[in-house]
């Protein structure tokens, strides 16, 4: 971990002799995610999925991201892991007060900005494919939340604000929630909602998921840009205002017009329940 002290230069004092080696890292660290998440893990995870007694059922229905819902999950699951990992690694990094490895897992977060952005854009898998159509409004959303957290991640370690302990809760809290989302989807995918029992299951994990996401989205996530506004706002250059002003708008627009989705789905699905399941043959 020491190289994230000072990417390789030696110098620990923030500055922009630090962007050669983090692009060095994020460049062939998202190519190191393609390679083992999208080429090796992928298919470990299609072969233990496609034995489990729900994989069939994926195929009745269409996904949110992808057509394939089969295809859905196997994304989901590899993003999801991904998200964790950073989220887990600038969790721990503010707990034990060590901004570096905060640093290390906001960059590895990066990485599927990086990839996901260009997957979409292509199109390449999941994203294309046969009977795969682009939903241009969620790409523009998911591309908006990918530039946000490009452009305010760099400047923010280039800075040294990443030693700032709101700006790490906030980075933090934002990459878990994704890990959490993502889990919430790839569970609620594998559930029958013609099944009472199932569609029980469903809602509770649901209710589980749209906690998690308002207290981390629209409860940390305003809480701790609200402090940093307060306490270090006037402190920064011209350019970081506006990369600070310009993450916090898209992030929040971001955060607000998922969240009246996760609503949605969540009230749907209790709906069901109370009605005492999905009666239609």
């Amino acid at each position: 971990m020491d190289f994230f002290k000072h990417f390789g230069t030696g110098d620990p004092t923030p500055g922009a002799h630090w962007l050669p080696g983090m692009s060095i890292f994020v460049a062939s660290g998202t190519l190191a995610y393609h390679l083992v998440g999208f080429r090796l893990w992928r298919r470990r995870i299609e072969q233990f999925y496609a034995a489990r007694p729900w994989w069939s059922y994926l195929k009745t229905y269409k996904g949110l991201l992808c057509h394939d819902v089969q295809k859905e999950v196997q994304y989901l699951s590899i993003v999801g892991c991904h998200h964790l990992f950073g989220g887990g690694l600038m969790a721990y990094g503010t707990y034990a007060g060590l901004p570096h490895v905060w640093a290390a897992g906001a960059l590895v977060g990066v990485f599927d900005d990086v990839h996901d952005s260009v997957c979409m854009l292509l199109p390449a898998w999941p994203f294309g494919g046969e009977g795969e159509k682009r939903d241009v409004k969620l790409v523009s959303l998911l591309l908006m939340h990918h530039f946000a957290a490009v452009v305010c991640t760099f400047p923010a370690i280039l800075s040294g604000m990443h030693t700032n302990t709101h700006v790490q809760a906030i980075g933090a809290w934002l990459l878990l929630a994704g890990g959490i989302s993502h889990g919430t989807l790839i569970c609620s995918r594998t559930c029958n909602r013609k099944v009472l029992a199932e569609a029980k299951v469903d809602a509770a994990i649901w209710i589980f998921g749209g906690a998690f996401y308002t207290y981390s989205r629209l409860y940390a996530f305003p809480l701790h840009s609200y402090a940093l506004f307060r306490e270090e706002y006037a402190k920064l250059s011209p350019g970081m205002q506006k990369a600070l002003i310009g993450f916090t708008v898209l992030m929040g627009a971001f955060n607000l017009l998922i969240f009246n989705d996760v609503m949605g789905n969540m009230m749907k699905r209790i709906k069901l329940v109370l009605r005492g399941g999905d009666k239609r043959s």
